[in-house]
């Protein structure tokens, strides 16, 4: 008899929309010349490229030369904060809760140009205080970078991205906002929302993995990693991944496309979970003014994280504890830790996917229910 097999991990990764592996085989199939090329093979690749380009410029309405197509997040926030600190920011202001490529690119920062770090604190609900952000700001006036999520990829916490935008304009710093887990719910708009530098990541949204994006403001000053070549406007050398790219746009244009019908599922699945956990006594959800599709949990037990997660994985459930950059570490997440949660039970985080079914739901809880006891 075959286990019943579930996918709850979608921060981690998403399935590849169907879109998007077409894309990307048509690509490899038909379009494989090197867009820096000038023969008719480069120019088609290079038209793709420019049309990816103008695609995502157009939905987040800005410049197409702001957008520059990167290896994923990672690289896309690494490229950031060294052009933010080659422009001359004296101080660095991010939040204890930021995903690790976060934390790990400010303290990099910090060490090699020995700029001033401000880490923000959270409260029990994974919300920051602006009064503490506003205070931190006025340390330097006019030469911070301020480094804060859209979404928690963690807790599903989204945090007040425009409020934070105008007042990090209004003292006159720069604006980092990691956006990988808002792209398939919630709007980006870099310039209502004053952001200066934003990444994105193909393989959250169904898209390939390899492949991802940044912005820059065009007042923004840009400062490759490395050097090598010409391609991205000598932001990002080495020759652009056509393929990955056309797989990200195809699933960029999915998730718009189907984006409110994909909400309303989402919101119904997770409300749908929300309501079997009540019957759990001592389970609860952590967070406050939450994304619909990342729903973070304790649950009561004396087993430790790793038994939970390998009693959903033997049942078929695919979970996590949080971020998949951190699934080899047996130790809370700096994020529970940080949010000052309480001893005595396990953290879970359920990501919901619009492949995901009520039927699925309701075999997440049934197994949920088998493994939350003492």
């Amino acid at each position: 008899m075959s286990i019943k097999k579930v996918y709850f991990d979608n921060a981690a990764t998403t399935p590849v929309d169907e879109s998007s592996i077409e894309a990307v085989l048509s690509v490899m199939k038909h379009s494989w010349g090197n867009p820096s090329s000038t023969h008719a093979f480069g120019r088609t690749s290079r038209s793709l490229l420019e049309r990816a380009r103008r695609q995502f410029a157009s939905d987040f309405k800005v410049n197409p030369a702001e957008i520059f197509f990167t290896s994923g997040a990672t690289e896309s926030i690494a490229i950031a904060f060294n052009s933010a600190c080659e422009e001359g920011v004296k101080h660095i202001i991010t939040v204890a809760t930021e995903h690790k490529a976060v934390l790990d690119a400010a303290n990099q920062m910090h060490v090699k140009h020995q700029i001033p770090l401000s880490v923000l604190n959270v409260d029990s609900d994974g919300a920051i205080d602006l009064k503490d952000l506003s205070e931190a700001l006025q340390k330097f006036p006019g030469q911070s970078l301020v480094a804060i999520m859209y979404v928690n990829n963690e807790t599903g916490v989204v945090h007040p991205i425009k409020e934070i935008g105008d007042l990090v304009s209004k003292h006159k710093g720069l604006f980092f906002c990691d956006c990988v887990q808002a792209a398939l719910y919630h709007d980006i708009k870099p310039y209502e929302q004053s952001i200066d530098f934003l990444s994105l990541s193909a393989h959250k949204i169904y898209g390939p993995k390899g492949v991802g994006l940044l912005f820059v403001n065009k007042a923004r000053e840009k400062h490759a990693l490395w050097r090598g070549g010409s391609q991205e406007r000598m932001l990002r050398p080495g020759t652009e991944n056509i393929p990955g790219i056309a797989g990200f746009t195809a699933a960029w244009e999915t998730a718009l496309k189907n984006q409110s019908d994909a909400l309303k599922k989402v919101s119904r699945l997770t409300e749908h979970f929300l309501n079997g956990m009540s019957s759990i006594k001592g389970a609860k959800r952590n967070g406050i003014t939450t994304t619909p599709h990342i729903v973070h949990i304790s649950i009561p037990s004396n087993k430790s994280t790793s038994a939970i997660l390998l009693e959903f994985d033997l049942a078929g459930v695919a979970l996590s504890a949080g971020s998949a950059c951190q699934s080899g570490s047996h130790k809370r997440s700096h994020v529970v830790e940080a949010m000052n949660l309480p001893e005595g039970y396990v953290e879970l985080r359920i990501s919901i996917g619009r492949q995901n079914t009520l039927e699925d739901v309701d075999y997440l809880l049934s197994v949920l229910k088998k493994v939350a006891v003492h």
